[in-house]
This record gives C-alpha cells, sequence and structure tokens, in this order.
C-alpha cells in the first residue's frame, strides 16, 4: 500500500512542478502538439477542456475558440491546431489518462514576416550591411 501512496505524489509532483514546453507557431500555419493520447485523454486550453479522447474517440467541446480548427490524429495520437492566431497563444496541457501524464505546453504564436534583404553600402571602409525586414499588419 505504500508503494501505491508514493507513485501517486509523485505523478501529482510532476503536474504541478513540472517545467511547460515551449512550442512555437506562425499566424495561419499549424502546430501539433507533441504528447500522444492513444485510448483516453484530452487537450486544455487555460483549464478548459477543448478535445477529449474517449476508448480511442475523438470529440471537440463547444468551444467557439477552436472551432474547426482542433483535430486528433488516431495513428500517432497527437493533438493539433490548424490556422493559427495570435490570441492562440497561451498555456495547454495534454492529459494522457492511459498513462497518467500530464504535459503542459507554452505555445507562443508570431506574425510571420518577410524574407530579410540584405544590402551592402560600399561609401566606407570597412563596407557596412544592412538587413530589413517588412512585417505584415493582421487584418
Amino acid at each position: 500500500m505504500r508503494i501505491f501512496s508514493t507513485c501517486l505524489l509523485f505523478t501529482t509532483a510532476v503536474s504541478v512542478f513540472g517545467q511547460s514546453v515551449e512550442l512555437n507557431g506562425i499566424v495561419g500555419e499549424s502546430v501539433k502538439f507533441p504528447a500522444a493520447v492513444k485510448k483516453g485523454g484530452s487537450l486544455m486550453y487555460s483549464g478548459i477542456t477543448s478535445g477529449d479522447v474517449t476508448n480511442s474517440h475523438f470529440r471537440t467541446t463547444s468551444n467557439e475558440k477552436f472551432s474547426g480548427r482542433l483535430d486528433w490524429d488516431s495513428s500517432t495520437g497527437l493533438f493539433s491546431l490548424s490556422r493559427l492566431k495570435l490570441e492562440d497563444s497561451g498555456e495547454y496541457k495534454v492529459q494522457n489518462t492511459d498513462q497518467n501524464i500530464n504535459t503542459v505546453f507554452q505555445l507562443n504564436v508570431y506574425i510571420p514576416v518577410s524574407k530579410p534583404h540584405v544590402s551592402v553600402t560600399r561609401d566606407e571602409y570597412p563596407c557596412k550591411l544592412m538587413c530589413t525586414v517588412e512585417r505584415e499588419e493582421q487584418k
């Protein structure tokens, strides 16, 4: 009985004190949360369940924020979020109820920038390099 109590405390400590994994995404693209859920678990955003897997069947909740954008791949067990928006940035938690593992992700969504333009000025010695990018405005 003592071993069970110790394991339960350890699992709780990992979910409370564990660090989050950082994920980066770009507006308009997709991101996968690299924590597999095969038979049972969920994806939570800010403490609210957004997607649920029960007996290997996926369903989304009535959370309008992710309507039509949240998916679960039954072959890999990974949740993905498509058509990213800036406001999708935040803390997500993948709960794997089969293995009692909780993984916390910090998603950062960025606005894409153009390819850098490099120019060389030879008026001075040594020459001067300038690199610029253009930022697109979000609509």
